[in-house]
């Protein structure tokens, strides 16, 4: 057998070698320009301080005791339930208007932000103090008491029955047994999948020949009923279109250009709820249904 010699001039090498230092170069500088522009807290803890919130999956690993990798509450939505708090046993807490990165080593909180200094506030001794002084101040209650339904009348929900095959038969039949078996009426909940897709708020014609029918005898059989809506929306469809022409949608950073969002049922754009016109249209599209008698629970990303 020849053996087969393939002979590099060093130039090559040369080239190679040049080719790599560039780009060593260029990651370097904008992990400096990142670095520069990102704001560092290291908040040292007090003793026996211990740390609450930032996602409500971490929930198990609350207080965070010891090291905890960095979470990054912009792009880790962890099943949907994110909020920009941590709460300190000590009566201390951290907020942000914004995302925030946070991570925890063994005797301090780190918290990284692309925004602005973060600081924790000292608002007492105890958890109670710290949740109180942060709701306060950047939730407070509305006073607004939610119907009394909620509370005193069992909650069905239709995911834990038919998840993704939301259908009309399936779901009186659901409603059927409930009375059948004696339980008490109360909210009824449809969950996700009922409409043709997202960003619309049609009921689909091959599984709910007659949704208005059955809103009427659910209503009859003395049921108060809810509907699963989000805001995201479809790529691709006519409402994905319109919304983005109208500058309705999230955009990518940058450009005028609606961003197509990760979350845990796929891709799509989604509604801009900081902007008032944004949120005005989607109550638009969902007037009739209010109207109707039915009432619409919102997920949000």
């Amino acid at each position: 057998m020849k053996s087969i010699v393939i002979k590099v001039d060093r130039p090559v090498f040369k080239s190679i070698g040049y080719l790599i230092t560039l780009i060593l170069i260029a990651w370097i500088s904008v992990v400096s320009v990142w670095a520069a522009n990102r704001h560092e807290s290291q908040i040292v803890s007090l003793k026996g301080e211990k740390w609450w919130g930032g996602m409500v999956a971490l929930g198990s690993k609350m207080p965070f005791d010891g090291a905890l990798r960095l979470f990054d509450l912009s792009v880790e939505n962890m099943n949907n339930q994110n909020v920009p708090l941590l709460l300190s046993s000590e009566g201390r807490y951290i907020w942000s208007d914004r995302p925030f990165s946070f991570k925890v080593e063994k005797d301090k909180l780190l918290v990284y932000s692309d925004y602005e200094k973060i600081e924790p506030v000292s608002a007492g001794t105890t958890l109670r103090d710290a949740y109180k002084e942060a709701s306060s101040k950047h939730f407070p209650p509305t006073g607004a008491l939610p119907d009394p339904l909620f509370f005193s009348q069992p909650q069905y929900n239709t995911w834990i029955e038919l998840m993704y095959n939301q259908n009309q038969a399936d779901i009186m039949a659901y409603a059927g047994n409930v009375l059948k078996n004696g339980f008490p009426t109360g909210v009824f909940m449809v969950d996700d999948n009922w409409q043709k897709y997202y960003g619309n708020f049609d009921f689909k014609p091959e599984r709910f020949p007659d949704p208005k029918g059955m809103v009427e005898q659910l209503h009859r059989d003395g049921f108060r009923i809810m509907l699963w809506v989000c805001p995201f929306v479809s790529p691709d469809s006519p409402e994905f279109r319109d919304l983005q022409k109208k500058g309705y949608l999230i955009k990518k950073k940058g450009t005028n250009q609606a961003a197509i969002i990760s979350w845990w049922n796929g891709y799509s754009g989604c509604y801009d709820l900081s902007n008032p016109d944004a949120v005005a249209h989607l109550k638009s599209q969902l007037h009739d249904y209010l109207v109707s008698g039915i009432a619409v629970v919102f997920c949000f990303q």
